[in-house]
């Protein structure tokens, strides 16, 4: 007689299948929250970046003014790119005079400006924010007012601030001119 043979069918139920969505979906669930972290202590590596550039535009200033100064186009620093962060100086107290050598100071934004928002706005450096950025001076941290230069411009602080976590508050930076650079209230739950 005639036999016929069927051919098995194989493949994968639908209860493997959703044994393998639900291993998926706990993985992520796991995974998700560390890749949220790993991204915000990337997006730290610009308040760094920023401040330290802010660090040596100081530095080559003081080296020829014996002083530092907290405007932008004086010490010739200019942001650019995308920014996240608030970059600037709380105030301008103590800056380099005519004592110093110092004549010009610049009198028009974008150069006289002591944060990179409104350096940015000018749209002189193409500079565009992202979220996270706002358009405020760096605030001035708890304790510098309690810091005093023993002579004008001896001393400078630069502020870095931005909301860079879904979860967390301001993340502020600070440099100073020990190049002392803290990162004084993490926004990294």
């Amino acid at each position: 007689m005639f036999s016929v043979k069927r051919k098995s069918q194989s493949g994968f139920s639908l209860v493997e299948l959703m044994v393998v969505v639900a291993i998926i979906g706990v993985l992520a669930s796991i995974a998700v929250p560390s890749i949220n972290k790993y991204l915000s202590k990337a997006r730290q590596t610009e308040a760094k970046t920023s401040l330290s550039s802010i660090y040596t535009s100081e530095k080559a200033f003081y080296a020829e003014y014996t002083a530092y100064h907290s405007m932008f186009g004086a010490i010739g620093y200019s942001p650019e790119g995308s920014l996240r962060y608030n970059v600037g100086f709380a105030s301008g107290a103590g800056d380099a005079t005519a004592a110093n050598g110092f004549n010009n100071p610049p009198t028009a934004a974008p150069g006289n400006t002591r944060n990179s928002l409104a350096y940015c706005t000018g749209g002189t450096t193409g500079c565009t924010m992202l979220r996270g950025a706002t358009n405020a001076v760096a605030p001035a941290l708890p304790g510098t007012a309690a810091v005093t230069a023993p002579a004008t411009g001896s001393i400078f602080r630069a502020e870095a601030i931005a909301v860079i976590h879904s979860n967390g508050g301001n993340d502020q930076w600070y440099i100073d001119q020990n190049k002392d650079l803290r990162n004084f209230r993490p926004g990294i739950p």
